[in-house]
């Protein structure tokens, strides 16, 4: 399984960079169509549709075209034990707490890579490899 970050819904939304849109399109598409291996979390629908919205001004109706197409992933939501299990790995990695709240539901998950361009590309994270796409 992969796990999504909310920076690769984003760049498959807008054509602010083309070059990382098309990449992140294909990403999904092939997750959704060949491997069945897409996952996603609540957070990362929430933080999207704040971005979509704040940084780009869309409209309710164009995120939620976008949430519709991205909702066929694996969407799973943050528990309270996913949260409490964060708080140890944002001390362990040093990283920022909504990363951590990343790493810890894709290990819930069982993912074996992280895509995003947010955390240390080639790092693992618990075993879970991070993979920027985008380098």
């Amino acid at each position: 399984m992969r796990f999504f970050d909310t920076n690769i819904l984003v760049y498959a939304a807008t054509n602010q960079e083309p070059h990382k849109a098309d990449i992140a399109r294909e990403l999904i598409q092939h997750a959704l169509e060949v491997n069945h291996d897409g996952v996603i979390s609540v957070q990362v629908m929430t933080e999207f549709a704040n971005v979509m919205k704040t940084r780009f001004n869309a409209a309710a109706t164009e995120i939620d075209e976008w949430v519709s197409q991205f909702y066929p992933l694996l969407v799973t939501e943050v528990t309270m034990d996913v949260v409490r299990d964060a708080l140890y790995i944002k001390e362990e990695y040093g990283i920022q707490f909504y990363d951590a709240l990343i790493v810890a539901t894709a290990e819930k998950l069982g993912c074996h890579e992280i895509v995003t361009e947010d955390l240390n590309p080639n790092q693992t994270y618990r075993g879970m490899a991070v993979v920027n796409p985008f380098k």
